[in-house]
């Protein structure tokens, strides 16, 4: 809990960034370089080192991190299709399971396909992973695939509508897709966001999230969550420009605030490679600048919207009811150890995890 409010991480990660699940060639190269990146000039003193990082995160260090290191009480975790990146796709589906699992009164799941495949085969895979994770609440998808570059539309009437309203049969609630990030030096059309209107508009009982709102194509989404109410912005990576471009944070934020107001924005920030709590820090305490206020004509971000926004509407969208969920973790195994410890240290447990490995194999 965050000073009261619920806090549900819309997008938290395992990663397998080791050299023997990395593909060899220049954009994998790239794509790993630029997360390692991020990890350590985006949060500024915390970060872990490049050889730390390019290592296979466990469920259970990811877990720790979220609900012992910082105020989050629940988070959504993706299986990743980045096929032609990483050979395990970067997130592989076990690790999804093991996270509901283990542990179902904190995570929720997402299924993952890669449309590049074709329509047969993502439907295929997608009634497998569903049969084994039943409870699954979200599909992520990716919009390209590399070396070569591939790539699928979102508004494709025999690819993406057909997989969306299977998706919908089987119980899904949301399709979360990777925008305004291309993986390296590849083509950005995919990237954009427009494609998803005619999707959002033929299957309005699922929503739709943008993920990475604001980090390009700002103008287009705005208007999107203006004009679609199941549209959403996933601050995913975005949401640690609050303290690492603070202006930047301001102006995109502000403008999702102004068209789509504070229920069409979800929080989010990709933990581990960025950790959750010096973003809800800086959150907690974040004001827009008179000249903002004055610029769009929008009023102070208030602690109500503040709620919404880190966990009411993605709850809302995911079917999990608030009141319910804080029986559930009450008094969990995280709660408990919490209420000994307090909250611990960014990274701790993934630095106790790294050096209790090595101590093992060295």
């Amino acid at each position: 809990m965050l000073d009261g409010k619920f806090v549900f991480n819309a997008v938290s990660h395992a990663y397998n960034l080791t050299d023997e699940n990395t593909e060899t060639h220049r954009y994998s190269v790239f794509t790993r370089e630029t997360l390692c990146e991020m990890h350590t000039r985006w949060q500024s003193g915390i970060g872990m080192s490049r050889e730390d990082q390019c290592t296979d995160w466990p469920m259970e260090v990811v877990a720790r991190a979220l609900f012992l290191e910082s105020d989050c009480d629940m988070a959504a975790t993706h299986t990743l299709r980045l096929d032609s990146l990483w050979k395990d796709g970067l997130c592989r589906k076990e690790k999804t399971l093991e996270a509901v699992r283990r542990w179902p009164q904190r995570f929720v799941g997402y299924v993952g396909v890669d449309p590049i495949l074709g329509l047969e085969t993502c439907l295929r895979e997608l009634e497998e992973q569903v049969e084994e994770m039943p409870n699954a609440v979200g599909l992520k998808l990716y919009p390209a695939q590399v070396n070569p570059f591939r790539s699928w539309r979102m508004d494709d009437p025999e690819l993406a509508y057909p997989l969306f309203g299977r998706a919908q049969e089987l119980g899904i609630k949301v399709i979360a897709v990777h925008k305004a990030a291309p993986f390296g030096p590849v083509p950005s059309n995919p990237y954009q966001v427009t494609d998803v209107e005619a999707s959002a508009d033929m299957f309005p009982d699922l929503s739709f999230e943008i993920v990475h709102a604001g980090l390009a194509f700002v103008e287009e989404t705005q208007m999107m969550l203006g004009r679609f109410p199941n549209v959403y912005a996933n601050l995913e990576g975005t949401s640690s420009f609050i303290n690492a471009m603070p202006g930047v944070f301001e102006q995109f934020f502000s403008q999702f605030m102004a068209f789509g107001g504070p229920s069409k924005i979800i929080y989010s920030d990709g933990n581990m490679v960025l950790h959750s709590q010096p973003i809800l820090d800086a959150f907690r305490t974040f004001k827009f600048s008179e000249k903002t206020l004055n610029d769009l004509g929008i009023e102070q971000i208030t602690e109500e919207d503040k709620a919404l926004i880190l966990g009411g509407n993605f709850a809302r969208i995911t079917g999990v009811d608030i009141e319910e969920a804080k029986l559930r973790i009450a008094n969990d195994e995280f709660a408990q150890e919490r209420a000994e410890t307090g909250i611990q240290a960014a990274y701790s447990n993934w630095r106790k995890h790294l050096a209790a490995e090595r101590k093992v194999y060295v």
